[in-house]
């Protein structure tokens, strides 16, 4: 029985790597970091890579010493499960995917914990939240195409370039979108053989 590869289980963040079109690296943003004392935002669109650069990035702060507590914020959510002051240290990474969906509050007193902390804080956002940008993170045709082709492995299943260009737009650009798009294409395809 084939799987499709566009199943969730195959496109989830952490499931494929981030793909640096650009020439950057995993290893230089958290390099950027560090030199900014652990502290520092990825931005970037809805579906952009956000939450699957910032999880091929957790294994390597963790290389580098760093305890890595990863939270997820989700839409409507203003406020973060409760966070103990004792249980944040100066090797203390925390991630929060998401953190634009937190109120003004919440984002004053987390970055105040971990201040008080001396520990790290890596948010994720969809625009600048006041922290040093290491990355922004951007979609478009190719990045979408790169993605796909990482995917489709199985010979006599590549997908067209119209098809992956249809599914973009339709998407509204948000690769992730895109990604469930062609779970259906690729669904229909299987159906008519």
């Amino acid at each position: 029985m084939s799987s499709n590869p566009f199943a969730t289980r195959f496109i989830r963040p952490g499931a494929i790597p981030f793909l640096f079109l650009d020439g950057d690296s995993a290893e230089a943003i958290v390099g950027r970091l560090k030199a900014c004392n652990w502290r520092g935002q990825i931005i970037g669109a809805h579906g952009s890579g956000k939450s699957t650069l910032v999880a091929m990035l957790a294994p390597l702060m963790e290389a580098a010493g760093r305890q890595v507590v990863m939270l997820k914020v989700g839409p409507g959510q203003r406020r973060l499960p409760r966070i103990e002051k004792s249980s944040l240290s100066p090797v203390t990474q925390l991630i929060i995917d998401g953190y634009e969906q937190l109120s003004w509050w919440s984002r004053i007193w987390i970055q105040w914990l971990v201040w008080r902390s001396g520990g790290g804080l890596l948010v994720t956002a969809h625009a600048d939240v006041g922290l040093a940008t290491l990355y922004a993170t951007k979609s478009s045709e190719d990045v979408a195409a790169a993605v796909v082709n990482t995917l489709i492995t199985a010979e006599g299943s590549a997908l067209g370039p119209s098809e992956i260009a249809d599914a973009y737009r339709a998407a509204g650009g948000n690769v992730r979108e895109t990604l469930f798009k062609l779970f259906d294409v690729y669904q229909q395809r299987g159906a008519l053989k």
